[in-house]
């Protein structure tokens, strides 16, 4: 059943189809590992994780994209289909089209990183450019099914959602004592179909939604009792940023789920890092938002039980891999940006510089500015960002900034403008 023929009743996903999608995609897809995270050894929490990221594409998409393409009529497929995508979906389809001989057409939003364009182009799919978010790719999506007749394939479609239900069916496999396993929402698809998989295999399980604070359609859509749509605000978990949940996923969860955590996106960024640092995997920062709901302190519940976490996918680009990593260390204190008044004159930067290297600490810019400095000729104001080892080398630093600069000034390091201050 491709998206243009649902009907207006919304889908709810049984757990037969979801067995279904086991046989028919094998072979095809990833057993992915499901692996103790090491988070396990620094907090009261047993974490494991769900490694999607792995895929081939590097998402769990895949799973609902080639369950899809399978079962459809032969038509439906020679017609080729539409995928409208912020870029996991969009490389599922590209790829499994290409091995499958389907033709795809993938619809990104403009800003989409060249990177993640040219892989879709490279599996072989034509790629349309279109709007500023997923909800403009939705619609153009929609314009060019009518003209073309071609086939609309979303993460809300019944097929996709049983092949994404697969990852539920591989966790309770691979640990059967799992007590609560925590999701990443976009559209709801993954989320809906592992609660039907998980709930069916082990009814004791929890299953819990993670979505970023800025974009919570999913926990606006369960308090207003049907799907809504939010605005589409820029974020770090650019995979998660639909406008509203799917018709079939919420239908599928309603009253099934056991919880929504809305997650912060400074707590995004730290995730990514963590995952990075500790567990040496890549993944995005939608794909981290389960983890980042256990740093965030946000299921107290869950501590001393076996709760895992589905990396939902792993799809970033260099350069913003690079500016998520800025941001997360920031965000964790590792990074200090503070201004200091210092002697304008040979040797003035000389006791300052002598405390970065003293205090072990890595000087990462510093900029001298002398025309805003009104009240003292012969002194200069040095921005200054460094880079610590952790929180508590921090706090050592800005007690000895302090004493030796008693007007230095420091600026909290936060992404949201709301988190934003300075401190004395």
């Amino acid at each position: 059943m491709m998206d243009n023929e649902i009907n207006s009743e919304p889908y709810i996903l049984s757990f037969n189809e979801i067995k279904q999608a086991v046989e028919r995609i094998e072979g095809g897809i990833i057993h992915t590992p499901l692996c103790e995270s090491k988070l396990s050894k620094n907090m009261d929490y047993n974490v494991y994780l769900k490694c999607e990221n792995l895929q081939y594409t590097g998402s769990c998409a895949e799973r609902g994209v080639r369950n899809a393409l399978l079962a459809s009529r032969a038509e439906d497929c020679a017609r080729g289909i539409v995928v409208p995508s912020t870029g996991n979906i969009g490389l599922a389809a590209a790829y499994h089209g290409g091995t499958l001989g389907v033709p795809v057409t993938v619809i990104l939003p403009d800003p989409t990183p060249p990177a993640q364009v040219h892989r879709c182009a490279e599996h072989g799919a034509d790629v349309v450019l279109c709007g500023e978010n997923y909800g403009d790719a939705i619609t153009y999506a929609m314009k060019l099914q009518r003209e073309t007749r071609q086939t609309i394939l979303t993460s809300d479609n019944p097929l996709v959602m049983a092949g994404l239900g697969t990852v539920g069916v591989e966790i309770i496999t691979q640990l059967p004592e799992a007590d609560a396993v925590i999701v990443p929402v976009a559209t709801g698809g993954l989320l809906a179909s592992v609660l039907v998989a998980c709930k069916k295999l082990k009814c004791s399980c929890l299953v819990y939604g993670a979505e970023c604070a800025k974009v919570p359609k999913m926990m606006k859509a369960l308090q207003a009792g049907r799907p809504v749509t939010v605005p589409i605000v820029p974020n770090l978990a650019e995979g998660l940023n639909a406008p509203s949940v799917g018709a079939n996923a919420f239908a599928t969860l309603k009253g099934r789920l056991d919880r929504m955590l809305v997650v912060e996106e400074s707590y995004v960024a730290r995730a990514v890092i963590n995952i990075l640092e500790q567990e040496r995997l890549v993944a995005d920062g939608a794909g981290v938002c389960a983890i980042a709901a256990v740093m965030q302190g946000l299921v107290p519940e869950l501590r001393g039980k076996r709760a895992v976490c589905v990396i939902s996918g792993g799809n970033i680009d260099g350069g913003r891999l690079s500016r998520t990593i800025q941001r997360g260390l920031g965000a964790a204190g590792r990074l200090l940006r503070f201004s200091v008044t210092v002697a304008d004159r040979r040797g003035g930067l000389e006791q300052l510089a002598k405390l970065i290297t003293d205090e072990n600490s890595v000087l990462k810019s510093l900029v001298t500015e002398q025309m805003w400095v009104h009240n003292d000729i012969g002194s200069t104001l040095a921005n200054i960002v460094v880079e610590m080892a952790n929180e508590d080398h921090a706090v050592s630093f800005k007690d000895k900034l302090r004493a030796l600069f008693p007007s230095a000034r420091f600026t909290v390091f936060e992404l949201d403008d709301k988190h934003k201050m300075n401190v004395r």
